[in-house]
């Protein structure tokens, strides 16, 4: 009996369809997402324009980045509140290594007005380097310190969020190279290479957790930790683990936020660590961990985009889109909870 948890699939997910297109079908996301697109056509002439949907798109590719890695984490029953904090940090932390190790190679790499010009690649990798540490950090403390996860990333949310404020001294950097612009703006076709890098992100999720070893012993921490325990499941590693790959994804998205302001500043994202969290409940996932799918959270992150886009281009200002978020988020926890007891 304690071995169950390992090889049975995910309750719900659509390995128990009859087929994929019945699967496909009984997803409310897509339903959705089609009802959100009629509303914006029908409402908008822009809103099915070739640039609003490259924007839409771009909007997909940060909160799905979030929503994908907050997925793994609820998984486990866990929570990560540190990602929009992360974003911002990880590029600020990535540009000010830079410009301390020009000074010690004597050679420029901040201009005048607080503008980065040194090489770009550097700062993309360090950029997911400190990502995946404060990953590693937040893991640590849940896994090993035993600190419960919403005060675990509770403290780094505010400690990260200090130290952005302290390593840029309160002022914004202009990071305006075309390589740099190429992440936030360049296009595959009508498609942008931020949605495309979604997709990879997406696609590696995908497998790992429904193809994969690290998918059952992921789904059994959250279904049943105990019963994982004795299984002979190494629950400390791969909370590290999923916290690490969370913080890697909101790198990542901090990237393609920043590329296209062409700019980092200190209070940007702030907010975005519910948004994701709002988009991993929409998609299905469990609060309590051992339900949800990258499927349902991608296609929750389509619609929460398109429904933030549609509202901006009717002029909603961004106090009642917060508004939004929260009603979203405590309705979304509700159904979820009501789900839950009556699948009980």
């Amino acid at each position: 009996m304690s071995a169950l948890p390992l090889t049975r699939p995910e309750p719900g997910s659509d390995a128990h369809a009859g087929s994929a297109a019945a699967a496909v079908l009984r997803q409310p996301m897509l339903w959705l997402l089609v009802a959100l697109l009629a509303a914006g056509a029908l409402s908008s002439p822009y809103f099915l324009s070739a640039d609003n949907m490259a924007n839409l798109l771009r909007q997909v590719a940060v909160f799905g980045l979030l929503a994908l890695g907050m997925n793994l984490v609820m998984l486990t029953g866990r929570i990560d509140l540190s990602v929009g904090a992360t974003m911002v940090f990880s590029v600020i932390a990535a540009v000010e290594i830079m410009v301390v190790a020009g000074g010690m190679l004597d050679v420029r790499m901040m201009g005048r007005g607080n503008t980065y010009v040194g090489p770009v690649a550097p700062v993309a990798a360090l950029t997911l380097a400190v990502g995946a540490l404060v990953g590693l950090f937040n893991g640590l403390g849940v896994a090993c310190g035993r600190v419960a996860p919403f005060i675990m990333t509770l403290v780094t949310l505010s400690a990260l969020r200090g130290l952005s404020y302290v390593l840029s001294n309160g002022r914004p950097y202009y990071l305006r190279s075309d390589a740099y612009r190429w992440l936030g703006e360049a296009r595959v076709g009508p498609v942008p290479v931020a949605a495309l890098v979604l997709l990879a992100v997406f696609a590696v999720f995908a497998w790992l957790l429904h193809a994969h070893l690290a998918g059952k012993r992921i789904y059994a921490i959250g279904g049943d930790e105990k019963t994982a325990r004795f299984a002979g499941v190494r629950v400390g590693r791969w909370l590290v683990a999923v916290y690490v790959a969370s913080g890697l994804c909101a790198a990542l998205a901090g990237l393609i936020l920043t590329s296209r302001a062409n700019s980092v500043d200190a209070p940007m994202a702030t907010g975005y660590e519910l948004s994701a969290i709002a988009i991993a409940v929409l998609g299905g996932t469990s609060l309590m961990g051992g339900h949800g799918s990258p499927w349902r959270t991608l296609c929750a992150a389509f619609v929460f985009a398109a429904g933030l886009n549609l509202l901006t281009l009717h002029d909603v200002s961004a106090w009642y889109q917060d508004l939004i978020i929260g009603v979203v988020l405590i309705a979304a926890v509700a159904a979820a909870s009501a789900m839950q007891r009556r699948g009980a």
